[in-house]
């Protein structure tokens, strides 16, 4: 079975009959990242279906939303543990035995609040980053950290983040993924040693990995389309609509493909994709009727999910996108 069918069938038979829980109580089910480390998604950066990885996280999204979110931090760890060749970490990362969260507090586009100094043979990293996901859930955080002082970026492992003493958590308290136990963190002196480095840029280098990252992302309001779209298929009356925005949503699936070279237009497509998901919710909540209004109905958690597909992972080019979608200006 390929990644690709195995998510589908995770998303369809594990992830979505237990959503509307995982919504209500804050809690995703360990069995849920046990299933994904047995079918070797944990793994797919570094596999030969890396291609697919957009539409897997696109599936586990539609599925469970905080499962897939959390899921989906743990590859900008493992892509950097193989880029330094870090042949044990990388195994462990990949069969889902240790799993990472990640950090881009220390880079431009994040504003660059965490920052790292060295200090005898090691670092000490201060600051804060704003948002950090899977929060005890996770054991090892690869937080992005800049060196002013040598103009680099440097990625820095911390093992067990959530027991490390000078690192301050606060919870967040999130519209949509509270189960994906999103923190904001300050960092009081922690010290790392040289060994925990395993990436460095320089820092006026423009990120080499930006388009995938756009592409990757998007697959919040994709996997959003899709599950309020699941949402429209069980209702009699409205297939016709339901057909048409899963037209309009596999056209743009297709369109991100082919834009990898042009990050501008991922931008544009992705507040296509931010847009759609807010109307295809907004139609869930039509065809459900009044029970949609009640707390913890499908419709009014996949319209929780739609706004905050609108401000994760955005960029100034993405909002302008939505803005001009929304109010053609």
């Amino acid at each position: 079975m390929s990644l690709l069918d195995a998510a589908s069938r995770i998303a369809e038979t594990v992830l979505a009959p237990a959503a509307a829980e995982v919504d209500a109580t804050g809690v995703v089910p360990d069995s849920h990242f046990a299933a994904l480390a047995d079918a070797g998604l944990y793994g797919i950066a570094t596999s030969d279906e890396a291609a697919s990885a957009a539409e897997v996280a696109e599936l586990l999204v539609s599925g469970c939303r905080a499962t897939g979110f959390v899921w989906a931090q743990h590859h900008g760890v493992l892509t950097a543990a193989a880029q330094d060749g870090r042949h044990e970490l990388v195994a462990e990362l990949a069969a889902g035995r240790t799993r990472a969260a990640v950090s881009y507090a220390g880079l431009a586009l994040q504003g660059r609040t965490l920052r790292i100094t060295p200090d005898g043979d090691g670092y000490l990293l201060n600051g804060g980053s704003a948002m950090v996901t899977g929060w005890g859930l996770t054991d090892l955080l690869g937080a992005w950290a800049h060196d002013a002082e040598r103009g680099e970026d440097l990625m820095v492992l911390v093992p067990r983040p959530h027991r490390t003493p000078g690192i301050d958590a606060t919870l967040l308290s999130l519209v949509a993924a509270r189960a994906s136990r999103t923190v904001g963190l300050r960092w009081h002196g922690v010290r790392v040693g040289r060994d925990a480095i395993i990436g460095r840029r320089p820092a006026d280098r423009p990120p080499s990995t930006e388009a995938i990252g756009t592409r990757l992302n998007g697959a919040l309001s994709l996997g959003t389309c899709r599950a309020a779209l699941r949402q429209l298929d069980t209702v009699d009356d409205v297939a016709e609509q339901a057909a048409a925005g899963r037209r309009e949503l596999d056209g743009i699936r297709a369109a991100m493909n082919a834009a990898m070279d042009d990050v501008d237009e991922l931008y544009r497509l992705r507040g296509h994709a931010a847009d759609l998901a807010v109307r295809l919710a907004a139609a869930t909540v039509a065809a459900t009727g009044s029970h949609a209004v009640l707390a913890g109905s499908d419709a009014e958690r996949l319209t929780r999910e739609a706004v905050f597909c609108i401000v994760c992972a955005t960029r100034p080019g993405i909002r302008a996108a939505v803005l001009e979608r929304t109010l053609g200006v």
